[in-house]
């Protein structure tokens, strides 16, 4: 038997070398949780501190962790999936521009396509440098126009004040505009820490998760 993969992209404050922290996200309780709906092997990269997955160290770190599981494990190459949270969900849509033959699907929760009020200037400059799509006239389009062809769930909740729903309902906005195999899933009244668990109980997520293929 060959195993799909799941890559698992932590939110911001868990930056570390721990090994750990990153391993505590509502994403890993639930599978531990329950494990049945669950049959992927699942790999949690830690970013290092003071940095964001859309540096191209960081890049490069999930990539090659996902490398290194194909040749440890017998994995289903045709069913790779990429998941992320806030920060995480903001570098998987870089990372899924990026790399689009290597996943079958990708899963989103909160996540931004701009630069948060909190970044600085030179987090935004490291964003545009290695994500030139963020940088065009009209980011979302233009990150739409690469992920047309990618199955995507995005959730986000309505009173979301970290990282604004219209993040997500603007891209979304423009991948339906091109035809795109995206579902949205807007969760009433939940904000950036409640979304999480309320997308993850979403029955049939994992389902169409893992019937997805390249």
């Amino acid at each position: 038997m060959s195993w799909p993969v799941i890559v698992s992209l932590h939110g911001n404050g868990r930056q570390g070398s721990d090994g750990m922290l990153q391993t505590g996200t509502d994403f890993a309780i639930r599978i531990r949780e329950n494990r049945a709906p669950f049959p992927f092997i699942v790999v949690f990269p830690q970013a290092r501190l003071g940095t964001r997955w859309f540096y191209p160290q960081m890049q490069q770190l999930v990539m090659a962790e996902l490398d290194r599981t194909i040749a440890e494990y017998r994995v289903d190459t045709t069913r790779l999936y990429l998941h992320g949270y806030s920060m995480g969900g903001t570098g998987s849509y870089r990372l899924a521009y990026k790399f689009p033959e290597r996943f079958a699907a990708v899963v989103i929760v909160a996540g931004r396509v701009e630069p948060g009020a909190s970044y600085t200037a030179d987090e935004i400059a490291v964003d545009r440098a290695s994500n030139p799509v963020v940088a065009k006239a009209d980011p979302f389009a233009a990150l739409a126009a690469g992920l047309r062809k990618m199955p995507m769930w995005v959730f986000h909740g309505d009173a979301d004040t970290n990282v604004p729903v219209d993040q997500s309902r603007r891209l979304v906005t423009s991948l339906r505009s091109l035809g795109a195999p995206v579902r949205y899933t807007e969760l009433p009244g939940a904000d950036h820490d409640t979304a999480p668990p309320k997308a993850y109980a979403e029955a049939e997520l994992f389902r169409w998760l893992s019937g997805q293929h390249r």
